[in-house]
């Protein structure tokens, strides 16, 4: 009786039963996020920028004219704006401009271009730079995406509002997939891979160097980092980088060039930091946000990790070498997250500018957490030490335990945890609710005559919508909304104000 106990006690579940475990988590995680994007509806900007491409396509009922428009979006803003034109392209092909009933496409891009990308560059890393076998990878693949995913800084600016998510969340994405491509271009691949490889890298050079300053910012520093290593280790296929590389830097110029930068500064008024002050106080601003971006859940998911990375880096061939020259490139990579909003706005950034810098915090939290694990088990003499067979089978219970028990005495805890937010506002019907009055009042819009008064949303959840029209029809919110749907003035009013 006392072996089955200790049997029993001792047994370590298959790494492929942990990586079907960790999988079904991230579903899990994902279905509240993915079911609430169907409720979420356009602001704002989504008006703003997507008129254009709505106008064009009004004249012409075709994607080429719809893409004319966005063109046409894209090169006044970037004389008249700003310069990141691939987030202005994108974010004038907002899925509405062929009908409001289309709106939550653009959330559900969002969400899988992201969970594609955490996917993609955790394969690159550990598959093919790494070498480790697939139920590791699985597991960590999915235990990474699912903290991006819950720990998001903002869900509504990064998923739910389609414009600040696509110029963040979506521009970021693209990074992480350039990324890829480019350390299996260094890797090396088949021809038809890396033909293939090849053009998407040109592509992909377009489309993070012309984001936002963070993502753009970010992408510099990664590709010549990644052509500086290539070259200091001889790797002669480091030249296949040199066409994307030359791509991004052009588009960096025309983006940090563009004279709608200069006007966009003098509307706003120059309220940013010199370049030196910028980039010095992009440190200090990294160091006050680390404690915001982990918290005792992100520790826990550490250690969470721990026995499935030991495990998968026991049978490893790579050297683990100077892992404190990685921390310190990743901690000056975090750190430019907060340079562009430090030179233009003097403070660290927006919410939905937030979401790219974190994202970028956790992969490097958990790279370094990777290869410090790998740098610590090629010293110790005795590998069979600590995880060497995995977890025994009730540290999983006990770590999901630890979990409930944090996010339990956690506050604010739909502020912290997207899916229980999502969770919240389908459950209660909230999300419903908004959206049915969303949808009654664009058909108080659209029957209405040339001047339309509406009433203020009364379910409003912070994740689907932060704000509402205001009760002056000169509001920016309600003259965008009012040239969409070609009328003269939207005012927004109480029922017992009128």
């Amino acid at each position: 009786m006392r072996d089955r106990i200790k049997r029993s006690m001792t047994w370590r579940p298959d790494k492929k039963l942990v990586a079907a475990g960790a999988i079904l988590g991230l579903i899990l995680l994902l279905l509240p996020l993915f079911r609430v994007a169907l409720y979420s509806a356009p602001w704002y900007d989504d008006y703003n920028y997507g008129r254009y491409a709505k106008e064009f396509l009004e004249e012409e009922r075709s994607l080429v004219s719809a893409i004319r428009g966005a063109w046409y979006c894209t090169r006044t803003s970037w004389y008249a704006w700003q310069g990141t034109f691939s987030s202005i392209f994108f974010m004038s092909m907002v899925p509405s401009v062929w009908g409001d009933q289309y709106y939550f496409l653009g959330p559900l891009f969002l969400l899988c271009i992201l969970l594609i990308a955490i996917f993609g560059l955790t394969k690159i890393l550990l598959r093919d730079v790494l070498g480790a076998e697939w139920s590791f990878c699985l597991a960590v693949q999915a235990i990474v995406a699912a903290m991006v995913f819950e720990f998001i800084y903002t869900p509504n600016g990064g998923f739910f509002w389609y414009n600040a998510g696509v110029h963040y969340v979506g521009m970021h994405s693209f990074l992480l997939l350039l990324t890829a491509a480019w350390i299996k271009l260094l890797k090396g691949t088949g021809k038809i891979s890396r033909v293939l490889l090849l053009l998407w890298t040109l592509l992909g050079a377009v489309l993070a160097g012309g984001a936002n300053f963070v993502t753009t910012l970010q992408g510099l520093l990664v590709g010549l980092s990644l052509v500086a290593l290539g070259i200091l280790l001889k790797n002669k296929r480091t030249f296949l980088m040199l066409p994307s590389v030359a791509v991004y830097l052009a588009a960096f110029w025309k983006n940090v060039s563009a004279p709608g930068n200069a006007v966009r500064k003098n509307v706003l008024g120059d309220m940013g930091m010199g370049p030196a002050e910028a980039i010095g106080h992009s440190f200090l601003e990294a160091f006050r946000h680390i404690p915001e971006y982990t918290g005792l859940i992100t520790v826990a998911v550490m250690i969470l990790l721990l026995p499935i990375i030991w495990q998968m880096e026991k049978k490893l061939t790579f050297q683990f070498r100077f892992p404190g020259l990685l921390l310190l490139w990743s901690f000056c990579l975090y750190a430019t997250g907060f340079t562009p909003s430090l030179y233009s706005l003097g403070h660290a950034g927006l919410g939905r500018t937030m979401n790219a810098v974190k994202i970028t915090f956790q992969l490097l939290l958990i790279i370094n957490e990777v290869y410090w694990l790998g740098w610590i088990q090629k010293k110790l003499r005795d590998r069979d030490k600590f995880f060497d067979r995995g977890a025994m089978w009730w540290f999983y219970p006990i770590m999901g335990a630890l979990m409930l028990c944090i996010f339990a005495v956690e506050p604010h805890q739909s502020a912290k945890y997207s899916s229980f937010a999502a969770y919240y506002y389908v459950h209660t019907g909230e999300a419903y609710n908004f959206h049915q009055e969303y949808l009654n009042r664009l058909e108080t819009i659209v029957n209405g005559g040339s001047d339309v008064v509406v009433t203020p949303y009364v379910y409003r959840p912070w994740i689907l919508q932060s704000s509402d029209l205001s009760s002056s029809p000169e509001g920016e919110a309600n003259r965008a909304m009012a040239e969409w749907y070609h009328k003269n003035s939207i005012t927004c009013i109480a029922p017992d104000s009128e």
